[in-house]
């Protein structure tokens, strides 16, 4: 049994890949059933950077140390490879196209992987706040389906205990970028002053919510929301001193627009490649700067094709946000030598639990073998020790017992695998019936 990660991020896998195997809020319960029933529970970490699938992966066929009935080793592959068959039915996408954008990470690989993450270490930009809240939310939306238990549990519990502590002991956090901030920044790169010019943020959920604060912060006075309930555009308007528009005034609001930003959570485009060509045929020598930071995508990528459009998406941030990497190298030295020591920890407790039933029933055996050897000398003695001498008996047979014991035990704690453990019940027969004793 062992921790085990599929899946892919801005590093392995362009947006147009990474935009298949999104998942939003409401998706997320179903997906979450869908592995379960497939006798995968986990948790899915789904964001604009990352579709990550974690299980406590038990090979079928195999027992609580990870091999099969027969003693052999159960095949390594099996639970990665039911978690891709999950991704091509659950997403419809084709193994073919996303196998090579995938990594497997198990064990204490799957722990660092996690522990980097939660810390914003694999961040697009490093050390960004959002992803300890979007961790946290994965863990408990697999919570409240019944998929996250256990040791897999405590792994999430863990990961948001080191992201929190690295924020507290590093200065990785400080001024930090978010990908809202790091949108508004790209426009300021090109733009220039933003004062005079108009914005429509698409979206008013936490990301368009966040790019609508950064703008007004940055300078930008005339800001319009729009999203398809209209009372949470309007809502957000209100605390920028904004405007709000219908979804369906989305049209008529581009035609004065200079710069767009899409950040909804809709599974499709929302912004046309066809308006937008309408839109500028009715004002060509006005541009137009489009910034798409949704997954799956708002914009249709052929919008940037348009003359005088511009269009960059998530993945054109990465140029922004390098300064504020460079000036952090530091910190992020710093924060991953605290989240590899937390992983060698966790994965330390892992191996100590994992190996807790092997120690009890060895130590059961051989406390069983101890009583039976002595019940045999007392009766052999038949009452020719008094109870003081029967009590030093006892204790001398306890003594030698878990002197004999230390080593093997501080071994199996210690294991590389669980090649050890078995090796240890195959010595001790502790699969066999327990011993009786003798009529």
């Amino acid at each position: 049994m062992e921790f085990l990660v599929v899946g892919l991020n801005h590093r392995t896998a362009p947006v147009e890949v990474r935009e298949q195997l999104a998942l939003n809020k409401e998706q997320l319960p179903g997906a979450l059933n869908t592995m379960t029933e497939r006798g995968l529970p986990g948790v899915i970490l789904s964001t604009c950077n990352r579709s990550e699938f974690y299980i406590l992966d038990t090979p079928p066929g195999s027992d609580a140390t990870g091999f099969s009935k027969n003693g052999a080793s159960a095949d390594p592959e099996a639970g990665a490879d039911r978690i891709k068959k999950f991704l091509v039915d659950n997403f419809g996408v084709s193994l073919l196209d996303v196998d090579r954008y995938l990594y497997v990470y198990r064990g204490y690989e799957c722990i660092h992987h996690l522990f980097r993450v939660a810390s914003s270490l694999d961040s697009m930009i490093l050390g960004e706040e959002q992803i300890i809240g979007q961790v946290r939310d994965a863990y408990e939306a697999a919570t409240r389906a019944g998929t996250a238990q256990g040791p897999l549990a405590q792994l999430f519990q863990q990961a948001l205990r080191v992201g929190r502590r690295v924020r507290r002991e590093t200065g990785i956090s400080r001024n930090a970028l978010s990908v809202s901030r790091a949108c508004v920044e790209m426009a300021k790169s090109v733009l220039g002053d933003l004062s005079s010019r108009r914005v429509l943020v698409v979206g008013a959920g936490e990301a368009g919510e966040l790019a609508a604060e950064v703008l007004s912060l940055s300078g930008a006075k005339d800001i319009t929301v729009t999203n398809r309930t209209y009372a949470r555009a309007a809502e957000l308007a209100a605390n920028l001193s904004g405007n709000a528009i219908p979804f369906d005034g989305m049209p008529k609001a581009l035609e004065d627009t200079d710069i767009v930003i899409g950040c909804t959570g809709s599974p499709g485009y929302v912004l046309q490649a066809g308006l937008v060509g309408d839109t500028m045929a009715s004002r060509p020598d006005r541009p137009l700067f489009l910034i798409d930071i949704a997954v799956p995508r708002d914009i249709d990528p052929e919008a940037g094709q348009v003359k005088n459009v511009f269009l960059n998406d998530v993945d054109d941030l990465e140029s922004a946000t390098q300064a504020s990497r460079e000036r952090k190298a530091k910190e992020a030295e710093w924060a991953e030598e605290l989240a590899t020591d937390e992983a060698q920890q966790f994965r330390q407790w892992c191996l100590d639990l994992e190996a807790l039933p092997t120690v009890i029933e060895l130590r059961h055996r051989a406390d069983q073998v101890r009583s039976l050897e002595l019940n045999k000398t007392m009766r052999k003695l038949d009452g020719k020790l008094d109870p003081e001498a029967l009590e030093s008996l006892d204790a001398m047979t306890r003594a030698i017992v878990n002197k004999l014991l230390h080593d093997p035990t501080m071994f199996l704690k210690e294991r590389k695998g669980p090649e050890e453990l078995q090796v240890a019940r195959d010595i001790f027969r502790l699969s066999e019936e327990r011993l009786q004793s003798p009529d």
